[in-house]
């Protein structure tokens, strides 16, 4: 599946206004956007459609086998992606989100001064414990038992390797550039968390992992676009990441803006990279200043319960 949404510019900018920062030095750049909760509505359908197309491909993969939406003889039948993600915990949903909002910003405000970047498809199929989760849920919603999302025994582990990778092409269709993206979204800011955040996107590894997951999605689809982009990722994965351009992207949602002191615009470093960056690659730092990241979450993912 190739993604293809794209939202309104200008609704999103006045929901997510660029933040004021000084100049940021060579290699490394930090953006800032601070929501506006009340000019969430006029673009509140656009960003569903974007949040849950990202998520289709998860979708795919959970039916596979199991399902034929097109069949004339299933319309009784059971869905084994009802409910998705709608019924997980608000933490998974969360890392959705800022997974989803990293890709946002790349595809709609650039990155390193370009306009051009690509991400294909997300890597939610990836979350298999979640899938599993999933099943166990939907047997207790028919048999009728209560369901708390939020309970913390419905916590799940996270996702493991990229959390999206971007790409540019050249002027004969071929990988030129690749961003990998590091995306934590939480309701406090927490220290730690950034610093792990970038000790992982510090781990020295030439091609992303997220490569290799993305040739394996894509051979499920046969439209043309997905034959395309399988083909290049399969030349970038054997010898096109020696000659590209790798670079970095860290996406941090977080539930409130800096108070105390009236100077400080951001929660990650404005001036130079946080010291728990080591990877020596160009690092691309976007900081996502959310009002109410439980309504979000809600408005994205749990007012759709049928996926």
């Amino acid at each position: 599946m190739i993604r293809f949404r794209r939202i309104t510019i200008s609704p999103l900018q006045q929901w997510i206004p660029a933040q004021k920062l000084p100049a940021s030095p060579p290699e490394y750049r930090l953006r800032v956007w601070r929501e506006v909760n009340a000019n969430l509505a006029p673009l509140q359908e656009e960003l569903i459609a974007y949040a849950q197309e990202a998520l289709d491909d998860a979708r795919k993969k959970i039916r596979r086998g199991l399902f034929d939406p097109l069949s004339p003889f299933d319309e009784d039948e059971e869905d084994p992606a009802a409910n998705y993600p709608a019924v997980l915990h608000r933490v998974t949903l969360q890392g959705y989100l800022g997974e989803t909002l990293a890709g946002l910003a790349v595809e709609h405000f650039g990155a390193f001064g370009a306009q051009d970047w690509h991400i294909p498809a997300f890597l939610f199929r990836m979350h298999d414990t979640e899938f599993q989760h999933l099943d166990l849920i939907n047997e207790r919603l028919q048999a009728g038992a209560a369901h708390n999302p939020d309970a913390e025994s419905e916590m799940r582990p996270g996702r493991t390797g990229d959390d999206a990778i971007a790409f540019r092409l050249d002027s004969s269709g071929k990988i030129s550039h690749v961003l990998t993206l590091e995306a934590k979204c939480i309701a406090k800011n927490n220290t730690g968390t950034i610093r792990s955040a970038h000790e992982k996107l510090s781990i020295h590894q030439d091609r992303p992992s997220g490569v290799r997951e993305l040739i394996n999605l894509l051979n499920d689809y046969d439209t043309p676009e997905a034959q395309e982009w399988q083909k290049r990722l399969l030349v970038f994965w054997k010898e096109g990441f020696k000659t590209s351009q790798r670079s970095d992207g860290l996406a941090y949602a977080v539930g409130h803006h800096p108070t105390k002191d009236p100077t400080q615009v951001s929660w990650l470093p404005a001036d130079k990279p946080h010291t728990a960056y080591t990877g020596g690659r160009p690092l691309e730092a976007m900081e996502f200043q959310l009002t109410d990241i439980a309504g979000l979450v809600d408005v994205l993912y749990r007012s759709q319960t049928d996926g």
